[in-house]
């Protein structure tokens, strides 16, 4: 699916508009060129070794499976696939707008026109998400809200967990107290999408 400009090159536009005026200094303005795909949120320019993440969008980690018509698939492989699909052989430009707490730029990207986290929301690759004190992006939710009454990608799987919560109960399961992460993440945990008919 390809996002022609208008409203979905506004949607990448409008926010960074937003964060111009507090931009931090080390917060570059553009970058351009080739990527490495690191997993199906996060890339590194091949020549300026930047490594970004797509603001607004998160995916399957690269472990998770889903089940979808009785038929388990890698979505966390799939997802990034779909990634280096996109993105292959392209330049990416993407448009910082941040930093997150690891440092690692936030970025809306687009190779052409296609604004790539909210094509793949729209395909079902991933999901519209906002780490807490990160700008959010509420055109990308009404995408996802459109991806998942069609039952598209990850919202066809009966079985799989946003990648949030998917983190979360492993983080618990590792832990020997069974403490919750959020409270050390202060990721949310939403309540439980309910999956329409198809």
């Amino acid at each position: 699916m390809k996002v022609v400009a208008g409203s979905m090159l506004w949607l990448a536009i409008a926010p960074t508009a937003l964060f111009a005026q507090s931009r931090p200094s080390d917060v570059p303005r553009q970058i351009y060129g080739t990527v490495q795909v690191v997993d199906a949120t996060t890339f590194e320019f091949v020549k300026s070794r930047q490594i970004v993440r797509l603001a607004g969008y998160d995916a399957p980690r690269l472990e998770q499976t889903a089940t979808s018509d009785d038929v388990e698939w890698p979505a966390g492989q799939v997802s990034r696939a779909w990634m280096i699909l996109r993105t292959l052989g392209q330049n990416v430009n993407c448009a910082p707008i941040g930093r997150d707490t690891n440092k690692v730029l936030i970025a809306h990207c687009f190779v052409g026109e296609t604004n790539l986290a909210a094509t793949a929301i729209a395909e079902g690759i991933g999901y519209a998400f906002n780490y807490p004190n990160e700008a959010q992006v509420p055109a990308y939710f009404d995408i996802e809200r459109k991806a998942r009454g069609l039952g598209y990608g990850v919202w066809s799987s009966t079985d799989l967990l946003p990648p949030w919560l998917y983190t979360a109960s492993k983080a618990t399961t590792e832990r020997p107290n069974g403490q919750s992460p959020e409270a050390e993440t202060g990721l949310p945990l939403p309540l439980p999408v309910t999956r329409s008919a198809r």
